[in-house]
């Protein structure tokens, strides 16, 4: 039996899994500002669920892993293997929420996917994560039988691409320089900056999806075929002929709300290396999948 749990900074999921599988009626999701650590958490968690003797625990973090300690990057919670070992009988593994949809990745199903670029075939064992929420990163996934492996990747402070740096340079001037790296750009902050520095108004993105707004819907158009620009860098550097799965609320933001078609217009263009394949890209939609991430890791 294994404790899995996903940490985001509103909310903490957890679940039983037994092998690398999650029991559907164990997932449980808990308000962070209910309790003054993960700790208490996972003690409430375990007190109302039946289970017997955990052999393992796996958890997620929205924030920086390192080595055998993490903290939450929006919330005041740290996690220690050591004290999760000791306090719940059972050897602990942390593990970067990004890590963990890699893991989630020979697990997703149709249901919990959407398929961005239709007809184009998948091939190989290699699949790409790119995450563009709070941050970016990405999470390479090599698929093996009897379990898949997720090297460790920072891609997030890399100075941004010129196609890309060109393309907001023609937007919006000198301004450009606002955006240095990949992070600057592809990042919840990042959308909200080009969109201010773009129509110069106040209001979030955020508040105005689904308004019809003409404004909102060129922006996405144009934040789209930037994304399938990094989309084409990311295939080139990690060749991940499994398919490239987005995650986090900007990717949903933008190819769920009208921005798929000038994705796919700009991600179908020539790649710079003529040997080299368009894979599927796919947007990561099942809210559990970093429990079952956590279930393979």
């Amino acid at each position: 039996m294994k404790l899995v749990a996903d940490v985001g900074g509103t909310n903490v999921r957890f679940a039983l899994a037994e092998g690398r599988q999650v029991r559907a009626e164990t997932i449980r999701s808990y308000r962070n500002d209910d309790f003054a650590t993960f700790y208490a958490a996972a003690e409430a968690y375990l007190a109302a669920t039946a289970h017997g003797a955990l052999e393992r625990i796996c958890v997620a973090v929205a924030g920086p892993v390192t080595g055998d300690h993490a903290r939450l990057t929006n919330r005041d919670w740290s996690f220690h293997i050591d004290k999760l070992s000791g306090m719940f009988g059972a050897p602990a593994r942390l593990i970067n929420d990004l890590e963990a949809l890699g893991y989630s990745v020979p697990s997703l199903t149709e249901a919990g996917l959407e398929l961005v670029t239709p007809d184009i075939p998948a091939f190989g064992d290699q699949a790409l994560v790119a995450g563009i929420g709070t941050g970016f990163n990405v999470s390479p996934v090599v698929i093996q039988p009897e379990a898949p492996v997720v090297p460790k990747a920072e891609m997030g402070h890399v100075q941004l691409a010129w196609r890309i740096h060109a393309a907001i340079a023609a937007r919006i001037g000198a301004e450009v320089a606002a955006f240095p790296t990949i992070e600057h750009l592809f990042s919840g902050r990042g959308f909200e900056k080009l969109w201010k520095l773009s129509t110069g108004r106040a209001e979030k993105p955020a508040e105005l999806m689904g308004s019809g707004d003409a404004q909102l819907t060129e922006f996405i158009d144009f934040y789209a075929g930037l994304m399938a620009f990094l989309a084409q860098d990311l295939l080139l550097a990690f060749l991940p002929g499994q398919g490239l799965h987005f995650a986090g609320g900007v990717a949903r933001a933008v190819l769920l709300n009208g921005g798929a078609q000038a994705f796919r217009a700009a991600y179908a263009g020539p790649l710079a290396l003529d040997t080299a394949s368009h894979v599927p890209v796919k947007i990561i939609l099942d809210d559990t999948a970093a429990l079952a991430g956590c279930a393979s890791a």
